[in-house]
């Protein structure tokens, strides 16, 4: 058995700000996913049964009722995860407009640098500003493709964590 220790600042910092659901079914903040999976990865080396996920709240934010909405939520967060990262992992990372919009501007830029660069060594100071510009065009849609290839290298931590008590402890 492992206990996963984690402090979360607020309630509202474990959970996506954005979502409209239910709390009980409310997707975690990619933050505390990541933390969640990361802790669980190191604990789960030396591990006999099954994780116990400790999240450290503050006392403050006590409510009736709140600490089996929070193991709901974390549950249906994994469920979803451990779904997502075998079946949509890559189709979720990409936001095609975002993802056209990247890679029209990375072509642009590569050959804006290349004509500038044309009958030159390649080294001319606005042929490599295009080049720099040409690979930010691509930093969001790559960070998100990294993202999603990590969740879905992840997947068996979001099935094993399915199974987790989560317990909330208030500090």
């Amino acid at each position: 058995m492992a206990e996963l220790a984690i402090r979360v600042p607020s309630v509202e910092a474990l959970f996506d700000a954005w979502s409209a659901e239910p709390l009980e079914r409310r997707p975690l903040s990619d933050e505390a996913r990541e933390r969640i999976v990361d802790e669980w990865t190191q604990a789960r080396k030396h591990a006999t049964g099954e994780p116990i996920v400790a999240l450290s709240l503050p006392a403050a934010e006590r409510r009736d009722g709140l600490e089996e909405t929070i193991a709901a939520a974390v549950h249906s967060d994994m469920e979803t995860m451990a779904v997502d990262s075998r079946r949509h992992w890559i189709r979720r990372s990409f936001r095609p407009r975002e993802s056209r919009i990247g890679i029209v501007l990375f072509f642009v830029a590569v050959t804006m640098a290349a004509l500038i660069d044309y009958g030159d060594s390649g080294d001319s100071f606005f042929g490599q500003i295009f080049v720099v510009l040409s690979w930010v065009a691509l930093w969001g849609p790559a960070y998100r493709v990294i993202t999603a290839a990590s969740f879905r290298l992840a997947r068996k931590y979001f099935i094993e964590l399915t199974q987790a008590d989560v317990r909330v402890v208030w500090d």
